[in-house]
This record gives structure tokens, sequence and C-alpha cells, in this order.
């Protein structure tokens, strides 16, 4: 600083020779004037009005210079710009997280090589990473010559070569997406149509690689356009079949639905249907649409505007089901809520408006029933209910984090298969950050298959693979991180508790552990698990249940995704000494008294 600050010094210890020469030079000659402005008097005359020029100007250029010399080292010069981005006045830092955020929602435009298809996606999306510390931190830095050259900060500003370090790179994993069909959608209250979308599936690196490849060096337009094997692919059902689908629905269903049962009737307007309203693509033939309606949601509907009971007393009346369903908290699991919802989409398949019979089930769980207490809380109820059995219980309302029941839900259990799940978010997490595909291969099989198998059929050989090769205490150290701080893994040795499998439940849910391609594929196998008799046939059919089981000796427990007409749930229920029927009959009385 020394040998900055030098010849600064020395200019200033000139200036008052430089000022008395200029001054004493002309002097003589022209004598400054004296004029007065009332009690003011002030010097005037062309020599005095030069030497304050040069005063003033001087100083400028001193300020300028003082300011350039004591700017901070990591902060970009008033006026800067990075890559088209305003980044004065910030620091390094600051830069790099604000261009990392918005360069990664910048687009990216690719066209596929052998269809000419194009796709826009952003560049997080095509993989691309993004990273500006390095960039941002060389770009903010200021050589000796800029400091020194008066007013050099205002053309330093704009600044994007080439010769600082590349801020882009492009993920280890392959970027893909599945072709998306067109279909018809509930959106804000009315039906709209879903474009059709082409899948895909490349390298990131490969657009850096492109021959027909260039990248913006401003802030605005496509950050990145490339042309490459795209390997596209192409949806089945196009958006035309998708309109038509549209205007034979709206045809249908008018100015709503009617619903019947034995001399009753009952409309629900076409507002109140729209949100159970959606498509999927046929079976038989992949390029038509089959209108589908949301069993629980019609359910929901049915309830809500008391038609669920109004036909739940009819049934009872004509001594089809138990009276015990002819009140408002049961009266839906009278109701077959998937036959009925079935009957809707028919209908409006059809483009004709006409009324839909409500179907009734055939009750084959009345024994749930048998015995189920009926008085005092719901903790009052369970601890009934289970008599001198261990159990710990967890539910937890999955929109609001709120916890709505805790029974023992701390006190740590032999997990039995129910560490499951925490192998299984060990497998997700390899998959997302690159370690493994889901093709990679885990004793004798596919990763997928073996989640699949694991998730499926309860079976043992897949986790105790992974726990081989990963070790027991680096899935132990994973469940702590994502906040299942009771559960710990080792030989012979599986233990959690309720509050923890809730908690992997619920990360999976909020996809704050996992991406939704993973936990969508996760919960599709926990609804089709073979076992189950316990919360899924206590939920019965008012609501779907994506639930892992485990079993060991004495010990049964059930920790379960509940969607159902009253919200969703996580809910845990874990025994020992008890039953399926038990947990079954523990299910059915939270879910009554939700």
């Amino acid at each position: 600083m020394a040998s900055t600050l030098r010849p600064v010094w020395k200019a200033l210890r000139a200036v008052p020779k430089v000022l008395h020469n200029l001054s004493a030079k002309d002097y003589g000659k022209h004598t400054p004037t004296k004029r007065r402005f009332g009690k003011v008097t002030v010097l005037s005359g062309g020599v005095y009005t030069r030497r304050r020029i040069v005063v003033v100007c001087f100083g400028a250029v001193l300020l300028v210079e003082l300011f350039q010399l004591f700017w901070p080292s990591d902060r970009f010069y008033p006026l800067a710009t990075l890559d088209g981005y305003a980044v004065g006045g910030q620091s390094a830092q600051q830069a790099a997280s604000k261009l990392n955020a918005a360069v990664a929602q910048r687009d990216v435009t690719l066209t596929d090589t052998t269809t000419s298809t194009k796709v826009t996606l952003t560049a997080k999306q095509a993989g691309i990473t993004v990273d500006y510390t390095a960039r941002a931190k060389e770009a903010a830095s200021h050589s000796f010559a800029e400091r020194i050259i008066p007013f050099s900060w205002l053309f330093v500003h704009n600044t994007s070569s080439d010769s600082l370090p590349n801020a882009l790179g492009s993920s280890k994993q392959q970027t893909q997406s599945d072709a998306r069909n067109a279909a018809v959608r509930a959106v804000d209250g009315t039906l709209q149509t879903v474009d059709a979308r082409v899948g895909y599936a490349f390298n990131a690196t490969d657009i850096f690689k492109a021959a027909d490849y260039t990248r913006s060096s401003s802030a605005k337009g496509d950050l990145v356009t490339a042309t490459l094997e795209m390997n596209v692919t192409q949806p089945t059902a196009v958006n035309d079949t998708a309109q038509q689908m549209l205007n034979t629905i709206n045809q249908a269903l008018g100015d709503g639905v009617t619903f019947t049962y034995g001399d009753g009737s009952w409309t629900i307007s076409a507002s109140d249907i729209i949100p159970t309203i959606s498509t999927t693509v046929n079976a038989d033939d992949n390029t038509k649409l089959d209108v589908t309606i949301g069993s629980v949601k019609l359910m929901n509907r049915l309830k809500s505007q008391g038609i669920a009971l109004q036909a739940a007393q009819k049934v009872a009346d004509a001594n089809v089901v138990p009276a015990l369903f002819a009140v408002k908290g049961r009266a839906s699991r009278a109701i077959d809520a998937t036959t009925t919802a079935n009957a809707v989409a028919a209908m409006l398949a059809s483009g004709q408006n006409s009324p839909v019979a409500i179907t009734m089930n055939q009750v084959d769980n009345l024994e749930l029933y048998d015995g189920l207490p009926t008085t005092g809380s719901t903790e009052d109820k369970l601890k009934q209910l289970f008599g001198d059995a261990t159990y710990s219980v967890a539910v937890y309302d999955l929109k609001t984090g709120e916890s709505k029941l805790q029974i023992n839900a701390d006190t740590v259990t032999t997990s039995a298969s129910t560490y499951k799940l925490f192998v299984a978010y060990s497998m997700i997490h390899a998959v997302e950050t690159g370690q493994l595909t889901w093709d990679s291969s885990l004793n004798g099989m596919t990763l997928s298959s073996c989640m699949a198998t694991m998730i499926v059929n309860s079976d043992n050989d897949c986790p105790e693979a992974w726990l081989s090769r990963y070790g027991f205490d680096a899935v132990t150290q994973q469940a702590h991180e994502i906040g299942a701080n009771n559960t710990n893994f080792a030989v012979g040795d599986m233990r959690t508790t309720a509050n923890d499998l809730a908690t992997v439940l619920k990360g999976f849910y909020n996809n704050t552990i996992a991406n939704t391609d993973s936990t969508d594929r996760l919960f599709q196998l926990m609804e089709t698990q073979v076992y189950r008799d316990g919360i899924p046939t206590g939920i019965g059919s008012d609501g779907v249940v994506q639930d892992k089981v485990g079993f060991l000796d004495g010990l049964l427990h059930d920790a379960a995704i509940v969607r159902c007409d009253k919200g969703d749930y996580a809910m845990v229920i874990m025994t020992d000494g008890s039953s399926w029927y038990k947990i079954a009959q523990a299910s059915l009385l939270i879910y009554e008294d939700l």
C-alpha cells in the first residue's frame, strides 16, 4: 500500500508549489479586483478564476484516485456488468449468487439432428450446471493500472471476456424426460387441454460439444442454442385428440351431474364436478384418451353436499347395509366410490348428459366395527382397542405439517421391515446424485427391480445387499441427515420410531428429500405392496393408501401415506403383541376422528 500511495503523496506535496507559481507569474499584471455584495467582498478576475478551476479539477481527480485506490478488491465498481447482468457495487460472492440463480433459469433451445424437433428447457432442466464463483471473483478484481488511471472505473464495467473462468458446466447424469401425451385437466375451476410434449434423452456434455453451438454473451435471449442427437420420442395422444375429448366432456357435463339411488335424486353442479375430471391414455389404443373421475374427490363432493348420508339412509332402510352406516361419519362406506366414479366417467365420455346411479358397497369388513370403541378421545379409544399390547402412533397432516396424533411416537422400537423406507431413500439419493442409475446392478438384478421387490414383496435380499455394499453406518447417517435422528441400523439391530418413519414419509411426500419422479416411482410400489391387512383395510374405499409394513416375531408395524377425502396424512402405527385386525381398526378409528 505504501508503494501505491507514494505517487499520490508526491503529487499532493507539489500542489502548493504549482499553485504558487501559477498565481505569481501573472499576479502583478492581473491583480484581482474586489467587489462588494452588501457586507460580502469577493475576489474576481481571470487569473483567480483559472486558479479556482485548476484546484477544482485537481481535487476531483484526487478524489477519484482515492476512490479507486481504496475501493474493496472483491467488489465490482459502480456501473459494472458481468455477462450482461448489472452487478455494480456487489461483492463477488453476491454477484455469483445472483447470476447462479438467474442463469440456471435461462432458456436453452436444442434441436434434434434427426427429426429437427426443437425443445426449449431451462439451463437447469437441460443438465447445465452454473457456478459463477471463480468467474465473478476474477471479474471483480482490479489491476494496479485500473486503480491508478483516473476515471478508469467508468470504462472497465462491461465484463464478458472469454479469458475469465467458465461458469457453465454439465451434469454427469443423463438428461431425459418421457414423452407427455395431450390430456384434459381441471385448471383453476375450468377444464383445459394440456399440450403433448416430446420425450428426449441426451448427455448435457453433448450440448457444448455440438458443432452447431452458440452461447449468449448478454442477459437476453437464449442462454445456449445447439443442435445435437436427442433421441426424441413422440407422444401417442396428440393435441387434437385432447381438444375433441374436451368438447365431448363439456357437452355431456352441461350444468351438472344428477345422481340417483332408489327414489332419490341429487344434482351436483358442473363447477363441483370439474375438479374430479381428468383423462388417461386408453389401455388398448394409446392414441385415444379415456375420461377418469377421481373417486376420492367425487366421494368428498357426495359427502359435503349430504348426498352420501341420504343415500346411505336409503340403503340402511332397505336393509342392504347395517344401520351403523346411516350416520354422517360412516355414510361414505356404504357407497362404492370406484364404481360410481366409473359410471360418471362413462356418461361424460358418451357426450350425452344423463343421470348416474350410485352403486352401493357390498360391505366386506363389517367385522372391523365389532367391539370398536366409540367413547372418549382418540387416545382413549386406542387404549381400549390395543389393551395390553405395546403400541406407538404418529399422524401428521401432510399439507400443513401439523401433528394430529402422537402416542409414544418417539419410543425407539425394532423397525422390522419398515427400515426399507430408509434404504429406498438411500437408493433414490444415489440415483439423483448421479452415483448410480436405475439400471445399475444390485444383487443380480437392476436397482429398479431390486427396490420394487423390496417394497412390494418386502424382500430382504436386496436391502441386505445394499447395506453390505454401502454400510449400515452410511444409511444411518443418511437417516439422521433427513431428521430421523432416533433411527440407527446395525447388523441384527434395526431400530426406529413412529415419528422417524413419519419424517421420511413427509420428506417423500413434500419432495424435500427426493424429486417428483423418484417419489412417484416409490409411491406406486407402496400402493401395490401385497400386505394390505393393516391400514389399507381400515381406510377402505375412503382413500388411497401407500404403505410399507414390517413384521418380525410379535412386532407388526404399518407406515402409510393416506390420501382421503379429509386430506393427505402420514399415519404410522407400530405394535408389539397385537394383530393386523387391531391395526386396521386403529386406522379406522383415527380416520373417523380426523
